[in-house]
């Protein structure tokens, strides 16, 4: 302890009163002293008084630069001098408590020099200091204390906190001990210096329990004296205290075992608070904030109904937060359960439930998706708490699309809430889409457990309906068709999205499905943008318990065959077509999903197929989809019946292609894709033709003897082909044809935000070239994928090796048909060559990410969604294929190259969430066999630790482009739970980057750190900061 100067009381010395008097006579350096003293005086009253801008400016700078100059003698004299000064203001008696924190902060003086314990008797016992000088005292006491105590000054607390303190009487008390608390129990570099870290954190968690009964109890005398519950408002020193007690209350409580808590009745406490209107909000972000501390989540004690009665009073405050529109802390409360372990979440599911059907009435998307995440996570014991058609009802508000978009909303506050959650365009459709994507599946076990109030709501969807027609207001095509931005058109879709997740319900009851029925035949339209949505509806019947007593296939086929019969004024207007192609692909879908249910009425029907076939209006594509849909049929035939109605169209499909293709060599296989001629083109959609019905048949038929013949005799034209389309290169094309291995411009064009769809014909012939391409390669990857069965491993090493080269210059869209539909298949039938197809995927990522940087815009928008999209494909291929099928045990090299790929994904910024856990989870495989193998386990830890270190530095270096500032903090997230977790295991991949000093700084955050948001946070903070220096080359 440091004693003050005897000649000096305390109260004498910091007296408001006092006044600095210069001596008659003085020694030239002290008179020289006192004239620097007055003249530090004077630039800071005029820094305080300026009028302009620059004056201030000037006058900041030369008070700064006198203080840089100061001695720590100096500075200390003139400090301390400062707070006896009164009759220049109070800003100028408050800055000798800032000059002294700052020179003890940079430790330029120190704080055993500082007459600290004078201050703070003279902070604690003078009533009339004011606010501005008691804040800079506060901070000027607790920047000493973290130097002196415990060592030099051992009874802090019985001075500030003493069993019995009463604090609820002595504002100046909490308030300082509140600075001390944050300052100690939360260290980090800036608040606390590193060597000080430990020994003040272990001196205040001696005391905690004493601090906590004492805080608790102020709160309590401060409800109370405020007039309890009664109370709507309360005077502001009175809330401050409040706050303050509250901010000790959770930086404490965080330290102690849970069960303590309820020993000293933080429960109730925090309960009440939340409930008190003058507190509400600070008391429920303190709860908020003790639910996310490490002790609360991980302990086994938690589900205790103690602590839970915590959590249940968070989410009591949910319906006033929605009320008063408090969207901010409704945000928190969200994520708060987003962060809960399961368990806990199951412990307190009534009020969580409620709480989020509560949240549903918010016309917010965002808030809406975390709401389905949890709903998702509780399963169906969630709807047993809440009202099944009020959910419904609920979602049905926010499924429209455009409804809360930020540019397009109709609904001005969803669209308010939409710019602020989201910030752009791009994010909220991502969102969007996957709210969407969580909706379906929490509607569809929704309809599972209540059919019967499932089938009701879908009535009444179909009954309010709006008119078919549509109205006046709608904006409509050239055809005088409404468009997809019509608010008709998004009032049918909403509807066909519910009711295709609804119609669940229809396996478990038909009640309300006859009403149902009828009420959609009498909407039938004649609208070619309307008439795919309503026929996926007429589909959603499909699965009907009592189809046949209620005339479902009948009925519907029917409609939906005079959709194909009706004559349209511009055969190729792009709505009539889609409206079209929809009604032929549920044809596809009745023929080959639901074939056993059609065999009562089989015949009629394949002879209306084959009318349709003949018939003129019927397109060449259109007439591919009848095959496969008559294919699909003879499946649910007698064998023999079935073999002969599939011969007697394929074998001479097959014929005429095997023909033309032995014949054929890459200029001419060239030549006729360019189709310059009549002949040509006939070549041309023969050849088409044929590899579309080959791909249908496949798909669609069962393998029988006759097929395994055919398809045998079939696979050298198959490759053959499969080398040609690869082999094809823009400079081998007749001039003015290169463009057909890319994406039609007008079609990309329709993927940027705000394009529509065009409708309008192919004139040019290297449109049609380039449509003819795609549907060739496309049908050539699903054939080669269902051929594989019938194929050895070696032709198709082969063919692997020829895309290995070729396939990089693949378009995105071309290539994510190769992948999913060819190579995927080949992976699944032949586990040997996972090996080989992993690389061609990590090698197209890599262009990707290479690509990036140079790519334009419109580029970026309209690939990314693709990209992810396959990213997911590929995840979900490795974890099936490799990672649960156990071949990673001990196999390093399969790791290694799975490894790379999920790497070679985020780098391209393709799917960010998805590679740490990947990588993590590739890692713990691969060592379950490498038990006794040290050579191996030290490659695996290799792979590990450079795995990281790429991470790493991707989330540091990588432009806002490729990973966006939300997308990068989530990827540091990540990498801070892996890293805690398996501590020390990825300390070298930060010892070859970053400084050994911060990252031992680092290591006492994180230890230092009870929360598990605040260790993400420091993580992220020194990866982040580190990086930048690194790349300043500071």
């Amino acid at each position: 302890m440091v004693a003050s100067s005897p000649a000096l009381a305390p109260l004498a010395l910091f007296s408001s009163s006092a006044a600095m008097h210069a001596p008659l006579s003085l020694p030239a350096h002290e008179l020289a002293s006192v004239m620097n003293f007055e003249t530090f005086i004077r630039n800071l009253a005029a820094m305080y008084t300026a009028q302009d801008n620059e004056t201030r400016r000037a006058v900041t700078m030369v008070v700064l630069e006198a203080e840089d100059r100061m001695g720590a003698e100096e500075i200390l004299q003139i400090g301390v001098g400062l707070l006896r000064v009164s009759d220049h203001g109070v800003a100028v008696q408050a800055y000798g408590a800032v000059l002294l924190r700052r020179a003890v902060a940079s430790g330029r003086l120190a704080a055993e020099r500082v007459p600290y314990a004078d201050i703070m008797m003279w902070y604690l016992n003078e009533p009339s200091l004011c606010r501005l000088l008691c804040g800079d005292l506060v901070d000027l006491i607790t920047e000493c204390m973290l130097y002196e105590w415990p060592e030099r000054y051992p009874h802090l607390m019985e001075l500030i906190c003493p069993p019995q303190a009463q604090l609820a009487k002595h504002p100046r008390k909490v308030r300082l001990l509140s600075t001390l608390v944050v300052r100690l129990m939360d260290p980090h570099l800036g608040n606390v210096p590193l060597h000080r870290m430990k020994q003040p954190k272990r001196a205040l968690s001696a005391h905690t329990s004493v601090i906590l009964v004492e805080t608790i109890q102020a709160l309590f005398d401060l409800y109370t004296a405020a007039g309890g519950e009664r109370s709507q408002e309360v005077a502001e020193p009175t809330r401050e205290s409040i706050i303050d007690c509250l901010t000790i209350t959770v930086n404490v409580a965080s330290g102690v075992p849970v069960q303590r808590w309820r020993e000293v009745g933080l429960e109730n406490t925090l309960s009440v608070l939340v409930r008190w209107p003058p507190v509400a909000q600070e008391a429920l972000a303190a709860t908020t904030a003790l639910l996310k501390c490490d002790g609360f989540v991980k302990s086994t004690t938690a589900l205790d109904q103690g602590p839970l009665s915590l959590v249940a009073a968070v989410l009591g405050c949910v319906e006033a937060c929605v009320m008063e529109r408090n969207y901010s802390t409704l945000e928190e409360l969200m994520e708060l359960l987003l962060e809960m372990p399961n368990p806990i979440l199951e412990a307190v599911v009534v009020p969580v439930s409620q709480s989020c059907l509560a949240m549903l009435s918010v016309p917010s998307i965002y808030l809406a998706t975390v709401v389905c995440h949890i709903l998702k996570r509780l399963g169906d014991a969630a709807f047993a708490h809440i009202n099944a058609l009020e959910l419904m009802m609920r979602f049905a508000a926010l499924i429209p699309k455009n409804k809360f978009h930020p540019r397009y909303g109709t609904g001005e506050l969803g669209k308010k809430l939409s710019e602020q959650q989201y910030g752009s365009i791009e994010l909220f459709e991502r969102g969007f889409g996957e709210f969407r994507g969580l909706t379906g599946h929490l509607l569809t076990a929704l309809a599972r457990v209540y059919p019967v109030v499932s089938n009701q709501f879908i009535l009444q969807l179909l009954t309010s309906l709006c008119d078919g027609c549509g109205s006046a207001e709608d904006p409509r095509t050239s055809s005088g068709f409404v468009t997809q931005q019509s608010n008709t058109f998004c009032e049918w879709e909403a509807t066909q999205f519910l009711i295709d997740h609804l119609s669940e319900s229809f396996r478990y009851s038909s009640d309300y499905v006859p009403q149902a029925i009828a009420a959609l035949v009498a909407k039938q339209t004649e609208d070619m943008v309307l008439c795919p949505v309503y026929l996926n509806m007429l589909s959603a019947f499909w699965g009907c318990r009592d189809d046949a007593a209620l005339g479902v296939w009948e009925g519907t086929l029917g409609i939906i065959c005079a959709c194909l019969e009706r004559k349209s004024s511009d055969p190729y207007d792009i709505d009539v077509r889609s409206a079209r192609k929809r009604a032929l692909t549920l044809l596809v879908t009745a023929c080959s999903q639901h074939g056993a249910r059609l065999v009562f009425f089989c015949e009629p029907f394949m002879k209306k197929l084959e009318q349709l076939l003949m018939m003129p209006s019927t397109m060449p594509q259109e007439r591919t989809l009848l095959y496969e849909s008559l294919a699909a049929l003879t499946n649910v035939l007698p064998a023999d019946e079935g073999q002969r109605r599939l011969q007697s169209f394929f074998t001479p499909v097959t014929k005429m292609l095997m023909q033309r293709v032995q014949a054929m060599d890459q200029a001419r296989f060239d030549s006729i894709i360019a189709a310059q001629t009549t002949d040509l083109q006939g070549e041309r959609d023969v050849l088409r033709d044929g590899v579309v019905i080959v791909a249908g048949v496949a798909r669609r038929c069962k393998i029988c003897p006759y097929l395994v013949e055919t398809f045998t005799e079939l696979t050298p034209c198959i490759l053959r082909l499969m080398e040609f389309i690869h082999s094809l290169r823009p400079e081998q094309l007749p001039a003015g044809y290169a463009c057909i291995l890319d994406m039609e411009r007008d079609v990309r064009e329709q993927y940027l935000p705000g394009r529509s769809r065009k409708s309008m014909p192919r004139k040019n012939s290297w449109e049609r070239a380039r449509l003819i391409l795609m549907e060739l390669r496309t049908s050539l990857y699903q054939v080669v994928g269902a051929l594989n069965t019938f194929l050895p491993a070696e032709p198709l090493l082969g063919m692997l090796q020829m895309l290995a080269a070729s396939a990089e210059l693949l378009p995105t869209h071309a290539m994510r048909s190769l992948i999913v539909h060819c190579m995927f298949p080949i992976g699944t039938t032949h586990v040997g060559l996972i090996a080989n197809i992993l690389p061609i995927c990590g090698a197209f990522f890599a262009r990707v990410a290479r690509r990036a940087a140079s790519a334009r815009p419109e580029d970026d928008v309209i690939d990314k969604k693709q990209l992810f999209y396959l990213s997911k494909d590929v995840y979900t291929f490795m974890r099936r294929q490799i990672i649960e099928k156990n071949l990673l045990v001990g196999k390093l090299a399969l790791a290694q190259v799975a490894v790379e790929v999920a790497l070679s994904m985020l780098e391209s910024g393709s799917n960010v969430s998805e590679a740490s856990r990947f990588i993590d989870t590739v890692v713990e495989a691969t060592k379950k066999g490498c038990s006794g193998n040290s050579a191996l386990e030290a490659q695996v830890e290799e792979l590990a630790v450079g795995a990281f270190g790429r991470m790493l530095d991707f989330s540091g270096r990588a432009d806002d482009a490729v990973l966006p500032f939300k997308d990068c903090e989530r990827l540091l997230f990540a990498l801070a739970d892996v890293y805690v977790d398996r501590y020390p295991e990825y300390t070298a991949a930060l010892h070859s980057r970053f400084p050994r000093d911060r990252i031992d700084e680092l290591h006492t955050q994180l230890v230092m750190s009870h929360r598990f948001d605040m260790k993400r946070r420091r993580f992220k903070d020194f990866v982040l900061q580190e990086t930048r220096k690194n790349v300043n080359g500071v």
